[in-house]
């Protein structure tokens, strides 16, 4: 038998017969975790598996998986740990961007509409995180920011870039689609990757 302890909140567990399936169940749904507060990952045997990794021992007890724990975050941890993932769609969206600019140059115009569209399906996904990021940092922290506008002015200058971007592309303008791309889009990428971004690492705070 296993206690499970959160706030001031304890319950009993037998690991004999409950399944890590069971235990996070009943953590979500009994332990008391706070409404900002998820589990995002499980340690078995001290190695550390995030949830959407585990699936194949969901149905094992906790005995058989020797008590594993339990990781829990609340949405500011786990922003912070998102920003490795930018820095990932970064590098992407900087080499698709000097694919999908050198297609077009040469005047493939069917190949780099491929691209573009992958290009722009990976920056959706990254303005999306990153704004998300942006205002959670923002709000645990605003006396950081409040003296320090260059986050919010480069999400700005984005929107505006993928505001430009779009009717570049209806009209068929190579050399504004280009223009944006390879100077504008790119600029603005390596400020975040430089700059924004080990900002907004900075303004972490243990909450």
């Amino acid at each position: 038998m296993i206690t499970l302890e959160l706030g001031n909140d304890s319950f009993s567990l037998d690991g004999d017969i409950i399944t890590l399936r069971q235990a996070i169940s009943a953590v979500e749904s009994d332990g008391g975790l706070s409404n900002n507060e998820s589990i995002t990952a499980v340690v078995i045997d001290g190695e550390t598996y995030a949830l959407n990794h585990v699936e194949e021992v969901l149905d094992n007890t906790l005995a058989e998986l020797n008590y594993p724990s339990l990781r829990i975050q609340n949405s500011y941890e786990i922003a912070f740990e998102a920003l490795d993932d930018c820095l990932g769609y970064i590098d992407q969206l900087l080499d698709k961007i000097i694919i999908t600019t050198a297609e077009f140059n040469k005047g493939n115009i069917d190949e780099a509409n491929l691209y573009f569209a992958d290009l722009i399906e990976v920056l959706e996904l990254y303005i999306h995180l990153i704004t998300r990021i942006h205002a959670t940092a923002r709000k645990g922290n605003p006396e950081f920011f409040a003296d320090n506008e260059m986050v919010k002015n480069l999400e700005i200058h984005l929107f505006s870039v993928i505001k430009a971007l779009v009717p570049a592309r209806e009209k068929n303008d190579i050399v504004m689609l280009s223009d944006l791309l390879e100077y504008e889009l790119m600029d603005n990428l390596k400020q975040w990757k430089e700059k924004a971004i080990p900002l907004i690492q900075q303004s972490k705070i243990n909450i």
